[in-house]
């Protein structure tokens, strides 16, 4: 079995788990990755202010001008949600594998210690 691999044997009363703590890591490399991207999505439109009067001065101008700017700034803090849940995913991702990989050496540790202490 892999390092970080948690596999308990089916045969025994309980439930039979795997987990495959490389695709946890895979995954959270991932969303980090996403993460970074939102981010700099949300810096770059947040870069991009809306002058006053792009549009032109009359009524339904000024009108267009607030509902792009209103409709802006929500797309920018879309963006800034995103990048925070992404990267919470990744690091709850990132502590579950190596929760999943001490449990196993610790385990792992234990049976060794029983092993060794009924040859005697």
């Amino acid at each position: 079995m892999a390092k970080g691999e948690v596999k308990l044997d089916p045969a025994k009363k309980g439930v039979a788990m795997f987990v495959d703590t490389g695709s946890l890591v895979s995954g959270a490399d991932k969303s980090h990755s996403a993460a970074a991207h939102a981010r700099d999505g949300a810096d770059q439109l947040g870069r991009g202010p809306l002058a006053s009067g792009m549009f032109g001065g009359f009524p339904a101008a000024e009108a267009f001008h607030d509902a792009v700017s209103a409709a802006h700034a929500t797309h920018v803090r879309s963006l800034q949600a995103h990048e925070e849940t992404l990267t919470a995913i990744g690091g709850k991702a990132e502590r579950a594998a190596v929760g999943f990989t001490e449990m196993e050496e610790r385990n792992a540790a234990k049976l060794r210690a029983v092993r060794c202490s009924s040859n005697t």
